[in-house]
């Protein structure tokens, strides 16, 4: 079995984790180039140079976070990323903008269409440091999604149980009913522990 240099197989470099796919909108080339030239390395980039041609990456990919200019001729930013949010309000949502367009971004963000504005010219670690904080909010929200479908399925499965009892399919708690309550008692524990956790993080930032 082939070793590391220093003959720990445990201590071979384990691969990096997969790039977070982000959709970058704006009808400037250079600014499309520019983005994904600092982007690359940590982010699975698309471009689009339109609204409509994002909403097409938008139904062919899985994105997580979609930042997009706001002026743009036929789509402005607010625009497409209302529609972002009604047809894929998974992903998170960022717009770049001139200081002449904050009223309407901040408007956005009050009706929840928007995460996090960042204003042109940004600063590239700034502009970075943005991206991973949307990253990092997608994540919560999608444990907290699949945290909501677990205690959906535990509840479905503490009424199977109660109907079983009342039929009569367990008997009187026999060796398998028993054994099933315990289940049932250990699993919901887990899940209150990881809701607790999971509240705890998200308390003071309301979800969009």
């Amino acid at each position: 079995m082939p070793t590391s240099p220093s003959g720990d197989a445990s201590a071979a470099a384990t691969p990096p984790p997969p790039r977070r796919p982000i959709l970058v909108v704006d009808d400037e080339p250079e600014m499309l180039f520019s983005v994904r030239n600092l982007l690359r390395r940590e982010f699975d980039v698309h471009t689009a140079a339109s609204g409509a041609e994002g909403i097409k990456i938008l139904q062919e990919h899985v994105i997580h976070l979609v930042m997009t200019d706001q002026r743009m001729p036929e789509m402005t930013g607010v625009e497409l990323l209302q529609r972002v949010k009604n047809e894929h309000p998974g992903a998170m949502r960022l717009i770049f903008t001139g200081y002449a367009d904050v009223k309407a971004v901040i408007d956005a963000i009050n009706q929840g269409n928007v995460f996090r504005f960042v204003t042109k010219p940004w600063e590239p670690e700034d502009l970075l440091a943005a991206l991973r904080e949307a990253g990092e909010r997608y994540d919560l929200i999608a444990r907290r999604n699949q945290l909501l479908s677990e205690m959906q399925a535990y509840e479905a499965r503490c009424i199977a149980f109660k109907d079983s009892l009342l039929s009569g399919k367990l008997g009187t708690l026999n060796g398998e009913g028993v054994e099933e309550a315990e289940q049932l008692l250990l699993m919901g524990r887990s899940l209150l522990g990881r809701l607790d956790r999971t509240l705890t993080a998200t308390q003071h930032e309301p979800m969009s």
